[in-house]
């Protein structure tokens, strides 16, 4: 059964209620383990620095702890895209499912936009949420176990909004616009690259992703360096006879210290990004005939 591509609200209502009954158990399983895992990891982490910071008499703060939470947020994102986002469109890797999946009574567009609306809020609203109340609740067992084996240890919590050290980026003059675009950029495309080969490579994304990362990584890069070598090269001399071309990154500069190698890079990138949700789409549908 096809259904027109269209998009319904009602549909993708009934759609999101099918898949919250379907996988019910198993979002609320990855929910929990997500939780217990952070807050196991932020128990671990203060109980050592304390130790070590008690053993040399010095005062304790667990302001400390900012440091690590930026490492374990992004190091937790990293895993959440391959775990959650990388396994989406489950019921499309066994025929049986699949048949049943590809025949529900809702088009191709509204199938990706409620399954990319579950994966997407999971990555970008529950996990935040999780991981700063796991995180609090690791410094608030740590206040109420802590004093029993250390001593002078000061509690500070983790904001709501406490990321203002998270980009420590001020030194890159007129560039530091297109340089945040790039780390923003390569942000956005871990989600995109797994959640296109969730539809690409099916079960065997976990061999597949990390090798679509390095084809893309060179692609991005190789564009980069040779739009910069052919369009401004650095000629050098030896002993005056013998010249050679190298590669220089800084020139040329279409804006005001920015070569164009940087917004090559930050163009390539955002363009990956969009790309990898269209091919998604399209490997959808391929599936839906």
């Amino acid at each position: 059964m096809k259904t027109a591509n269209t998009i319904s609200l009602t549909r993708m209502g009934w759609l999101l209620r099918y898949s919250w009954k379907l996988n019910k158990g198993h979002y609320l399983a990855f929910i929990l383990s997500i939780f217990l895992i952070i807050s196991i990891l932020f128990g671990v982490i203060l109980f050592s620095n304390a130790g070590m910071l008690n053993m040399l008499k010095e005062p304790y703060r667990t302001s400390n702890i900012f440091g690590y939470a930026h490492g374990l947020f992004l190091s937790g994102y990293f895993i959440i895209c391959l775990l959650w986002v990388g396994q989406s469109f489950l019921a499309l890797r066994n025929p049986q499912n699949a048949k049943s999946y590809l025949m529900l009574p809702a088009s191709n567009a509204e199938k990706y936009i409620v399954e990319l609306s579950i994966k997407m809020a999971g990555l970008f609203i529950i996990y935040p949420i999780i991981f700063w109340v796991a995180s609090n609740l690791g410094l608030g067992l740590f206040q109420l176990f802590g004093p029993l084996f250390f001593t002078n240890v000061t509690i500070d919590y983790i904001g709501i909004l406490e990321w203002k050290e998270f980009w420590l980026l001020e030194d890159f003059g007129e560039q530091l616009f297109f340089i945040k675009l790039i780390l923003l950029g390569l942000f956005a495309l871990i989600p995109s690259l797994i959640w296109a080969g969730s539809l690409i490579f099916g079960k065997y994304n976990f061999i597949g992703m990390p090798f679509s990362f390095i084809v893309v990584y060179l692609a991005i890069s190789a564009t980069s360096i040779v739009l910069s070598w052919i369009m401004f090269p650095e000629t050098i001399t030896v002993n005056e006879q013998v010249k050679f071309e190298i590669l220089n990154v800084d020139k040329p500069e279409i804006l005001p210290e920015t070569p164009l190698i940087i917004i090559m890079a930050a163009i390539w990138i955002w363009l990956a990004v969009i790309l990898s949700y269209v091919v998604a789409y399209f490997k959808l549908t391929e599936k839906q005939v």
